[in-house]
């Protein structure tokens, strides 16, 4: 290291970073200021180890981030403060572009892989890489840009035109071996380079050792690259300029853009082309776009699960085509009509399933998605979540609506003046006469409720609100065979939505999980009971009446159906009371009453329900109460 060093372990001359200069291109520049190989330079400043005989490697996580003991080292050596060392690399950025969260070496020394998250083959500028001018970039030349490593950034805002990735020369990606290996410098032995030259092997190398590079200018673009008509190129530009802006100061109110964005490429590409129709695509975009995934289905045929075992397909690498899939995305993702959106996403979803399901289930599971979008994309049937196949992930069986309200504010049914308002007219178009048709309404209502604001299955749902599985699942499987077809569905969903903006409304919603936990394992008590009949003897020849009160109070104070009544549910007493008629009979008998005593205890016990819905709403148990209520 004689004459390369000052003091030990220090450069004897280094640089400083350009703005927004990647790791590749620092040592780039300074093995050129040097005189000395990228590889030499590697081993010098602790990046790649010195091994006699051996080719030094230079991997492309390195890009992302170096090891605290590397990233040290390194900043020694060069000079640099341990913050400049650190904005050579991409994982300051992950918090505005979340995929390079998922790539470099992880805490636990794994290597973490996501096609999204960079490009090892930059794309580039050749004005920018020819220098602003500057006596310094005059001679080692401009900045190797960090940003162009992310497959978001496909255009140069300040000169107004898309980046290149390909050599003009030997037309080949830059940082990619001929067998598709990447790494952070190419060919980083043997050859004392300008920055700005192409360090791809030259095209009729052949086997020669040492094999000859391309040595390109890569400053200056052949004729006819990166060419588009300046209307396109505008749109493209303007869709640049709002990338940069969200990369540059990341917002709370959207941390999920981009991997909404990436979701959404993969879908249109995975459906292509029926987003050309979906989305009245320009054409020009369209063909740039149709050339990169018709080249992409012909490299993975014979490849059921992708490329390498990925199932992620990755971002196209000319600047145009890329441009082109993400201005698709984004107009998908920031649709201005939130039903349209769900319409288009929709169609495209049924037209990936059909044509690829392995790559659109790893839609959801390979990435965290907003909930509009996993709105969007979750399938549905009956208008609930579908709980099998494709598109049914439980990633995707998220709340299907933004609410003021909690699954723990619906009761098992419907309240009956909310039913009648607004979903009695759904219910007399149903084909097959039931008096059983509200109660199924009612119950299917706070089923898609506890949906809308929980999420999950119908199953999770009716667990959540204290209905058997069995029930929810037969009362909407009725209630679906007496809707004569989807146009009368809709108008129970709009109910729905309806319906659920009142209780958005509502400031003093009622905690019915609170009163269905307060009284479940609840029975009048013995001296309230004595209270609510005193004075009336007919009640006597009636067994279990307080029983069959009981129910009737917990129905009415939970709005919940009675054979869902702990009572009734869980002591095994199925419809009969012990020692006693019919519960159901009896019930219907009791609430039917006009005259006599059980007309009177009908109008004590409607008393006394407001006073134990009271004593739920306050914490206090209804048997804790004194002797009379």
């Amino acid at each position: 290291m004689t004459g390369t060093l000052g003091t030990p372990g220090t450069l004897a001359r280094s640089l400083a970073p350009l703005p927004e200069e990647s790791l590749p291109g620092f040592l780039l520049r300074l093995a050129h200021r040097l005189n000395r190989t990228p590889a030499r330079i590697a081993v010098l400043t602790g990046l790649a180890p010195y091994r006699l005989g051996h080719t030094v490697k230079l991997p492309a996580h390195l890009l992302v981030a170096l090891r605290p003991e590397s990233a040290a080292r390194f900043a020694a050596t060069t000079r640099l403060t341990p913050d400049e060392v650190q904005a050579l690399g991409l994982r300051p950025r992950q918090v505005a572009y979340p995929p390079i969260a998922d790539a470099g070496e992880r805490q636990d020394g794994r290597f973490g892989s996501n096609v999204w998250a960079f490009t090892a083959a930059s794309r580039f500028c050749p004005p920018c890489l020819a220098g602003d001018g500057t006596a310094v970039q005059d001679a080692h030349g401009g900045s190797w840009r960090l940003p162009w490593h992310l497959p978001v950034v496909f255009a140069c805002t300040r000169h107004q035109r898309l980046l290149e990735h390909l050599c003009p020369r030997c037309r080949r990606p830059l940082n990619v071996s001929v067998q598709g290996r990447a790494a952070l410098i190419l060919h980083p032995t043997g050859h004392v380079l300008h920055p700005g030259q192409c360090r791809n092997h030259a095209p009729d190398a052949g086997t020669r050792k040492p094999r000859p590079v391309c040595g390109a200018d890569l400053t200056s673009a052949a004729p006819g690259m990166g060419a588009i008509p300046d209307t396109d190129l505008g749109v493209l530009l303007d869709l640049q300029s709002r990338l940069w802006t969200r990369l540059a100061s990341p917002t709370a109110a959207e941390p999920l853009f981009f991997p909404d964005l990436i979701a959404a490429s993969q879908l249109i590409t995975i459906s292509w082309p029926a987003a050309v129709d979906e989305l009245s695509l320009p054409q020009l975009q369209v063909d740039a776009l149709d050339e990169h995934i018709h080249a992409v289905r012909r490299r993975t045929a014979d490849r059921p699960h992708g490329d390498n075992g990925r199932i992620v397909i990755g971002p196209p690498p000319a600047a145009a085509a890329c441009a082109s899939l993400l201005a698709f995305s984004e107009r998908l993702i920031t649709h201005p009509d939130p039903a349209g959106a769900r319409d288009a996403v929709q169609t495209l979803a049924r037209r990936a399933v059909e044509r690829d399901r392995t790559r659109f289930a790893g839609i959801v599971r390979r990435g965290q998605i907003s909930l509009p979008l996993a709105r969007a994309l979750a399938v549905q049937r009956g208008g609930f979540h579908a709980t099998a196949g494709v598109g049914t992930s439980a990633a995707l069986r998220v709340p299907t609506r933004t609410c003021r309200f909690t699954a723990q504010e619906i009761p098992q049914l419907l309240p009956a003046a909310t039913y009648e308002r607004h979903l009695a007219p759904f219910t007399t178009r149903l084909t097959v006469a039931s008096r059983n048709n509200a109660r199924l309404v009612r119950r299917a209502a706070t089923l898609k409720l506890a949906e809308m604001t929980g999420g999950g299955t119908l199953a999770d749902g009716a667990r959540l609100l204290g209905i058997p599985r069995g029930h929810a699942l037969s009362g909407l499987q009725q209630l679906r065979l007496r809707t004569a077809g989807e146009h009368a569905w809709q108008q129970f969903l709009l109910g729905l939505d309806t319906i659920a903006a009142e209780l958005d409304d509502q400031e003093d919603r009622i905690d019915y999980q609170r009163r269905r936990t307060t009284l479940e394992d609840w029975i009048i008590p013995p001296a309230h009971w004595a209270y609510l009949a005193d004075g009336l003897p007919g009640l006597d020849a009636t067994p279990g009446l307080r029983t069959c009160a009981s129910v009737l109070v917990w129905t009415q104070v939970t709005e919940g159906e009675h054979l869902f009544s702990p009572l009734v549910r869980d002591r095994g007493w199925g419809r009969q009371l012990p020692g006693g008629p019919d519960l159901v009979h009896e019930l219907t008998y009791l609430t039917g009453a006009r005259r006599g005593d059980k007309a009177r205890l009908l109008t004590r016990l409607a008393a006394y329900t407001q006073q134990t819905a009271a004593w739920c709403d306050s914490g206090i148990r209804a048997d804790d109460q004194g002797a009379t209520p």
